[in-house]
């Protein structure tokens, strides 16, 4: 028999033997294989770990033995294809794992093995799905035949497991994979994936609007208010949109610096008293572009919480880098106020609530609210104390509704379509101006389908670059019990909100936005 034909064969009877702890003798056998595989491959080294193999348990000699089959096998070639595909039944992980593995490193000679493949991306092992869905990215077009497989994949329970699909299905069929897809597809998927979602993270409620066409055109909510009382929750309901706060106040911030009132590169303290850490005068070079950027040097909060006594520490030279900040945000906030003559939650209702026609929002909570506010949960689903946000914070008290918050995506994509009393065009330009590149990412990291591209902050947005144009976007997360995402595609005049009352819903929005992509 050929050496290509003989050595798969013996290797493959190797890989899939049964016996947890062989001896010894089967293990020499197992280097001597080595050796002779390495020799058919035309490689003349070994791993010294081999060498060293009988210092070790048998049972660990076994698995490394197993890990160095496999490589034996992916360097041997396409004549291993069909005792990998054995390999991907087997009934230990390590082995599935190794095969899959072996089959990724065959590349596209892998072809044959596709059809085993889509059937191992549904095996109950988050490291085989994800070794698995790498391998058919690896085997690249030819694995066509797996991409209803790798759709179903990306909204997996398993994050590494999502983002191997997503970049499976961008290396097999990159033009399908960033093209939007259609409306009725997403709004199947959407009234298909979240009462599931929502069943397995324990998330009591669900609100989502859409925006196509530069309007809200859907609008829907799923399950309960509060699971304590089993009130409803309807379109009506109020969230609270946590960091997407931050967007809304740079809106109102902008309007103000169109207005003339706020200068965005004057000092914070020449406004408001910052108390500075002493020696540390880096404090009076933030500006209100920097905190909008999260350029700011500022932390994201003191310690202690933020709106508490203490000196501001500056982490890093202002302006020179991404830096995420709550903290900066609520000082701009108490220049916003020095400027207005009024309390953020009253200025924003002629400032950005009316004007766009956002009936329902709030930057702080007010007793007409309450029976309309949902209540947040914890992981478990169980309802967490409700807070009152008595007084605004810039960065994280704005309760909305999700239609809301769509038009107010509306009117970051047609800003004429709001009249003058809206933030021009020329303003919502200035805001997604790409300020700083955040390599970062934090705390943010976006799930849409083509989030492989270049991130910027602009003034308060997260801006991913990518080849179907800029997607912007921000997520939130208040330990209230709430968690919430939106993105807009400005190219497509399209956008998402989507606002959960559990501390599951940020495993919720990431794995609903994976699967139905950049809209």
């Amino acid at each position: 028999m050929p050496a290509g034909v003989a050595v798969p064969t013996i290797l493959a009877q190797k890989l899939a033997d049964r016996t947890a702890d062989l001896p010894a003798n089967k293990f020499r056998n197992q280097v001597t294989l080595h050796r002779a595989g390495d020799y058919w491959a035309g490689c003349h080294h070994l791993n010294p770990l081999v060498y060293r193999a009988n210092l070790r348990p048998v049972a660990i000699r076994v698995a490394h033995a197993h890990r160095q089959s496999q490589e034996i096998l992916a360097r041997i070639g396409e004549a291993s294809v069909p005792a990998l595909v054995r390999a991907l039944t087997d009934p230990r992980e390590d082995v599935r794992t190794g095969a899959a593995i072996a089959l990724g490193k065959l590349g596209p000679k892998a072809g044959g093995a596709v059809p085993a493949l889509a059937k191992a991306l549904a095996d109950p092992k988050e490291v085989v799905r994800w070794t698995v869905a790498n391998a058919l990215g690896a085997v690249g077009r030819a694995a066509s035949p797996a991409l209803p497989a790798l759709r179903d994949a990306v909204w997996d329970r398993d994050e590494d497991v999502r983002r191997g699909a997503a970049l499976a299905l961008a290396r097999i069929d990159p033009a399908a994979w960033l093209r939007a897809p259609s409306w009725e597809t997403t709004v199947a998927t959407v009234e298909r994936l979240v009462p599931l979602l929502m069943k397995e993270h324990h998330v009591p409620a669900v609100s989502i609007a859409r925006v196509k066409d530069r309007e809200v055109a859907f609008s829907k909510a799923w399950g309960v208010a509060d699971a304590k009382t089993g009130a409803p929750a309807t379109t009506a309901t109020l969230f609270e949109a946590a960091s997407m706060t931050k967007p809304a106040f740079a809106y109102v911030a902008l309007k103000l610096a169109a207005e003339g009132r706020l200068d965005l590169d004057r000092p914070l303290a020449e406004v408001v008293d910052l108390p500075s850490v002493p020696g540390q005068p880096e404090l009076s070079k933030v500006t209100p572009r920097m905190v909008l950027s999260h350029t700011s040097g500022l932390p994201n909060w003191r310690p202690g919480g933020e709106e508490r006594d203490g000196p501001l520490p500056v982490l890093f030279e202002p302006g020179s880098r991404f830096g995420y900040s709550g903290e900066a945000f609520f000082q701009l906030q108490r220049a916003v106020e020095r400027v207005t003559g009024a309390p953020l939650e009253e200025h924003a209702k002629g400032a950005l609530f009316a004007p766009l026609g956002m009936e329902r929002a709030s930057f702080a909570w007010a007793p007409e609210l309450d029976a309309a506010l949902a209540t947040g949960h914890d992981e478990e689903g169980k309802p967490k104390a409700r807070a009152r946000y008595r007084h605004a914070n810039a960065a994280y008290t704005l309760v909305t509704t999700a239609s809301d918050y769509a038009r107010f995506l509306t009117a970051i994509l047609d800003p004429q379509a709001f009249g003058p009393k809206a933030l021009s065009r020329a303003g919502v330009d200035g805001m997604l101006r790409h300020a700083v590149r955040a390599d970062a990412r934090d705390p943010i990291e976006r799930p849409g389908r083509a989030s492989g591209g270049v991130v910027f902050w602009g003034l308060g947005w997260g801006i991913n670059e990518t080849p179907g144009g800029d997607v912007v976007y921000h997520s939130g997360a208040n330990q209230t019990g709430f968690r919430c995402y939106s993105q807009l595609s400005l190219s497509r005049g399209t956008g998402i909100v989507v606002l959960t009352n559990g501390l599951g819903g940020g495993a919720l929005w990431t794995r609903l936005v994976a699967a139905i992509g950049d809209l």
